[in-house]
């Protein structure tokens, strides 16, 4: 694949990966008020499409961005661009820990509560949930700036040469 074909996947799958993690920074101020029931009952029926469609796009956007990050230092070493493809990878990398570590156990803890019998903590487990979200969308946000100052510094080379 030459270097046009990875960063344009790469923009599009961090796109779509972006989109749902805007979308989960978007729903915070509201969904801090809700009680209870409705606040679990809303996590076990929103977001199971946004997994499906906003889950292989992370994976391919970690895959191919790490993919572009290495294939712009292999082949331009002093190119602007491989330093801001290596940047939005690493983004994306801990974004996507962040995914597993944080915000995944969370997933697997409140689907086990009865609504009639959420716990006294919850509120722990929402906010981890949230907050981790909130920071996943600032590093998925700033993998697609980085991205995006990688093309526009490639633009700027070609234009200049």
């Amino acid at each position: 694949m030459n270097g046009v074909r990875w960063r344009f996947a790469s923009l599009m799958s961090t796109g779509v990966a972006m989109t749902a993690a805007v979308a989960h920074l978007m729903e915070l101020p509201a969904k801090m008020k809700y009680e209870p029931p409705l606040y679990v009952r809303l996590h076990r029926t929103l977001y199971w499409n946004f997994g499906k469609a906003a889950g292989p796009a992370e994976s391919l956007a970690v895959a191919t961005t790490a993919a572009l990050a290495w294939r712009e230092r292999q082949r331009q070493p002093g190119s602007r661009r491989g330093p801001w493809a290596a940047v939005a990878a690493g983004c994306l990398v801990a974004a996507h820990g962040i995914f597993w570590s944080v915000v995944q156990p969370v997933n697997v803890e409140m689907v086990r509560w009865p609504l009639q019998e959420i716990p006294q903590d919850w509120t722990r487990w929402r906010d981890r949930w949230e907050y981790g979200h909130a920071v996943r969308a600032g590093l998925i946000m700033a993998a697609f700036a980085a991205l995006t100052m990688a093309a526009v510094n490639d633009t700027n080379q070609r234009s200049n040469a």
